[in-house]
Order: C-alpha cells, then sequence, then structure tokens
C-alpha cells in the first residue's frame, strides 16, 4: 500500500489499552492521518466492535486511520471493518504472492473465505460489550475536565514543592547528658521567719494551731443508796417597813401543808416603799432547800410561805414567800454512779476523740504544699471537766477542751536550698534531673515556732544545655557541621540528631522547625 506524503502521526497502542483510551488517542492527534500500530494479543483483536467503533469516530473526527500490526487477528478485523490495515514485515510478500495466485483462485475460495470471516466476527463478537455511541459522547464531554485536572495536578505540584522546602523540613535533636549522683545526708533548721540558707542548712517554717471542744457522755457502772432534798425558788415579800431585813442561812420558810423549807445561802430583803401613806412591799428571789430529803417534798407551787422566826412579832405578817415553781430533787433510794474504772475508761475516750477531732480539724489550716513530718506536731488537753452525777437515764458526762500545733515546711524552698548546695558545690551550670526525700522525727519547740529534723536527699544531677541559645547556633548549618557542634557539648553522654524529610541536608532557619530535647 502506498502512504499520503501529507503530514502522518504514528500512534503506539498498549495490548491492555481499551478502545475508549484508544479513541482518545485519536482524538487528541494533531495530524488528520493516524496510524495505529497494535501489537499481538492487543485487548482490541477481542471484539470486532472496537474496530467499528474506531472506524466511526474516525469518520465523525474528519480523521483517516490506518491499522498497522504483525497480528494477522488484527489485520483481519481491521479489514472486516472497513480500516486500511498492513503487515508492516510481511506486507511485500503477501502482494506478491497474490499476484502469482490470484489468478488460480476460484469463486468457492472466496466463499470459504468470506464464511470464515463471518464465524471469526461472531465467535468474537460475543465475547467482549459492544462500547456506545453515548459512552464515546460522554469521553468526548470529558476532555474540558482532563484540562482542570491538569491545572489542579500543577497547583499540588507547586503545593507540594512549597511544603517540601519550607513546611515539612525540620531537624529532630534528643540530647543524653553525663549524670552523677549527689546525696545529702544530714539536719536541717526550720524557723519562723527564717530564709533560705544553704550555709546554715536553713528553711523558712510556719505554725498552724486548731483548738478543740468536746462533750461525751457515759454509763456509770456503780450503784449507792442516797437521800437527796428537794429544791426550788422563793420570791420573799417585805411589806414591813422601808428597812432592809437580812435573814440568815437555813431560815425557816413553812409550806400551807406544813413543810419545812430552808434558805441556801444568807439574804437581804430590801426594804418595802412608803407611798402616800401606803407601804408597797419589796421582794427578793432566794434558793430554798427542804428541810427532809425525800420526794415528799417534792411540791407544786405555794401562794403563801410564812417564817415562823418571826412569830409573835409584828413582822410575822409583813414577811412571807411564795413559789412560782414546783421543789423537785427529793429523792430516797438506790442509784448509778460511775466508778473510778469508769472514769479512766471516759477519760481516756474523750482524750482519743478530742485528738482525732482537732486533727481533722487542722488538717483544712495546713495548706497541700507544706510538709508536715513526725515530731512536728503536739496535742495539748487543756481541761477536762467530769459531770460524775449521774442523769435520770444513769449516764454522766465528760466536757474536754484541747489545742493541737503542727510546725511545717514547703519541700520547694528544702529543694531551693539543696540545688544552692550543689551549685555552690559543683557549679551553677549543674541542675537536678530526679531526686527523692526522706526524713526523721523532728525535735520541736513549738513555743519559739522552730524544729529540726534529719533529713535524706537522693539526686541525679548534670549540666544544663539550654535549648533555646542551642537552637539559635544551630540554625541553617549543614549536617556535617551539625553533627560536629552537637558531639563537642562538654558533658555528653550521647545524642541522635535527625533531619526530616530524607532529602533535607541542613538544619532549617526557622527555629520553630527545630525540636531539642535533653534528658
Amino acid at each position: 500500500m502506498k502512504l499520503p506524503i501529507h503530514k502522518i502521526q504514528k500512534i503506539s497502542i498498549n495490548k491492555s489499552d481499551e478502545v475508549a483510551l484508544v479513541v482518545e488517542k485519536i482524538i487528541d492527534a494533531d495530524a488528520k492521518e493516524v496510524v495505529l500500530s497494535i501489537p499481538r494479543f492487543s485487548q482490541l483483536a477481542d471484539s470486532l466492535a472496537n474496530f467499528h467503533l474506531i472506524k466511526r469516530e474516525a469518520a465523525l473526527l474528519r480523521k483517516k486511520v490506518l491499522i498497522e500490526s504483525v497480528d494477522d487477528k488484527v489485520i483481519e478485523l481491521s479489514g472486516v471493518a472497513g480500516l486500511d490495515s498492513w503487515n508492516p514485515i510481511l506486507s511485500r510478500s503477501r502482494r506478491q504472492f497474490s499476484d502469482i495466485v490470484s489468478s488460480r483462485q476460484t469463486k468457492e475460495d472466496f466463499e470459504e473465505a468470506d464464511i470464515k470471516k463471518k464465524k471469526l466476527v461472531e465467535s468474537i463478537a460475543h465475547k467482549t460489550p459492544i462500547v456506545t455511541r453515548q459512552a464515546m459522547r460522554r469521553i468526548r464531554k470529558f476532555r474540558p475536565k482532563r484540562l482542570v485536572l491538569a491545572a489542579s495536578g500543577a497547583v499540588m505540584l507547586a503545593l507540594v514543592l512549597f511544603l517540601a522546602g519550607s513546611v515539612l523540613p525540620r531537624a529532630d535533636i534528643k540530647i543524653t547528658a553525663a549524670k552523677s549522683d549527689w546525696n545529702y545526708n544530714d539536719s536541717v533548721r526550720a524557723e519562723k521567719l527564717a530564709a533560705v540558707d544553704p550555709n546554715s542548712a536553713t528553711i523558712p517554717a510556719q505554725v498552724f494551731t486548731a483548738k478543740q471542744s468536746l462533750q461525751l457522755s457515759f454509763p456509770a457502772s456503780g450503784k449507792k443508796t442516797i437521800q437527796q432534798k428537794a429544791g426550788g425558788k422563793v420570791i420573799v415579800y417585805n411589806a414591813y417597813s422601808s428597812d432592809p431585813q437580812p435573814l440568815v442561812a437555813t431560815t425557816r420558810f413553812v409550806a400551807p401543808d406544813g413543810k419545812i423549807f430552808r434558805l441556801a445561802k444568807s439574804i437581804t430583803v430590801p426594804g418595802a416603799k412608803v407611798i402616800e401613806g401606803k407601804i408597797i412591799p419589796s421582794t427578793l428571789e432566794a434558793e430554798v432547800i427542804a428541810d427532809q430529803p425525800g420526794a415528799d417534798y417534792n411540791i407544786g407551787s405555794a401562794p403563801h410561805f410564812s417564817v415562823p422566826g418571826f412569830k409573835g412579832t409584828p413582822k410575822y405578817e409583813a414577811f412571807y414567800a411564795e413559789s412560782k415553781e414546783a421543789m423537785a430533787g427529793g429523792y430516797i433510794g438506790e442509784v448509778a454512779f460511775p466508778t473510778d474504772a469508769d472514769l479512766k475508761k471516759a477519760k481516756d475516750e474523750i482524750f482519743k476523740k478530742t485528738e482525732t477531732a482537732a486533727r481533722e480539724k487542722i488538717v483544712s489550716q495546713v495548706p497541700q504544699n507544706f510538709k508536715v513530718i513526725e515530731g512536728a506536731s503536739s496535742f495539748v488537753l487543756l481541761k477536762q471537766n467530769v459531770i460524775a452525777e449521774p442523769n435520770s437515764s444513769g449516764t454522766f458526762a465528760i466536757a474536754a477542751d484541747a489545742q493541737i500545733s503542727e510546725i511545717a515546711f514547703m519541700e520547694s524552698d528544702l529543694l531551693k536550698m539543696l540545688t544552692e548546695k550543689i551549685k555552690k558545690e559543683k557549679g551553677q551550670d549543674y541542675e537536678i534531673k530526679t531526686y527523692n526525700f526522706s526524713y526523721g522525727n523532728a525535735r520541736s519547740d513549738f513555743t519559739a515556732g522552730r524544729m529540726s529534723f534529719p533529713a535524706t536527699f537522693k539526686a541525679v544531677i548534670a549540666k544544663h544545655i539550654d535549648t533555646d541559645v542551642l537552637r539559635r547556633e544551630i540554625k541553617g548549618k549543614s549536617e556535617s557541621n551539625l553533627r560536629l557542634l552537637i558531639y563537642s557539648l562538654p558533658d555528653l553522654q550521647s545524642a541522635a540528631v535527625s533531619l526530616w524529610p530524607f532529602w533535607v541536608k541542613s538544619v532549617p532557619q526557622n527555629e520553630a522547625k527545630i525540636s531539642i530535647t535533653v534528658d
């Protein structure tokens, strides 16, 4: 076959290329005449419809498509679809052979060849579905989107390059400083108003104080017989004269039923008032006790008590008394009383409970950042009052007042004092990495507000590495210079240097992209 001399574009087709992709390649071709170079075992050879579709789309594009292949099946299907095709290796020999044998072919030979072509076409057509015209139109409509995708791809590439150049690069440096042990095992003084002093091992202290009062009732296990006199209060009247009248203790007052009550203590009844010749009696309240024990003297209120000491004188009618309330307390019989064992047990219990309540109370007063150690707390029972007389239920009471004091210090002050000791001994550039405290019993003076106590301090120390200064020194350094600078740090135990991503060969200029951790 003789090819045209005008511009022809040759397109190589891959074995796996589907017909839709082949059509796109035809669409993208600049030339009006396209040669498709189809290899052996191409997917296109699976269906005659693929070649019909190529021919139809080429006609719509007003392009001429030629098929070049060494695959006889491709050549066969191309010819059936009406596409010009040839085998670049055998095309010359076939033409020569056809010139020799063409005169000898019979009508039966041509009919047999047509039957073979039809069978071939039918067998292939049933294997692969036909790509429709609508599908191809969708392919063509998608072409503008390809431009959008290309533009998006360019933007993404630019973004990736920006990220790779300015955002992603970072440097990670992990430094392990050489460490050593430093211990302190000695006494520490803590005093009110003191300052942190590493020379005298002194730290500030604070005294906290709380008071607690408590009253508890306890059962009385003892029994005894008692004779108890009734008692109460009377109002004594002076309707005799304006002169005051003294009455000695035990002065008798007789109730209407004849029962005698006596003054508990001496009194002086004020003089009466005389207004327009009339005497206005004066009054005075006084305590009286029954003359005899027993419940018979538990009488109710009485309107008149006479004073038999004035009998036979003008004062007898002018001095008298009355009671507003009943007399009570008269009793003869067996009652409960606390034994010595009851009292001891009650005193021990109220001591413990008062101390517990006081310690719970002072906890709320001591801030959490203060430390109270053994021996720095004092509990004192200020007063203990035993109400030994049992009540009607057979119980007695004990009341107690107590005070608790605690001397506390802040561990941060102790740590500061020991840190200053380390810097003074080892150098100002040393710092504490890890530490722990333990304490012995304190010797305390709560009045003066001071104490001393043994302290054990175990620490791991290392030279301080200023990461801010180091970050400024290494920014922009090459990887080799970075490693040289890091590994030249004094008292360095080990270091790990990492630049990321893998193509980064120098430390970023942006200090925020430099991570330095020191262990």
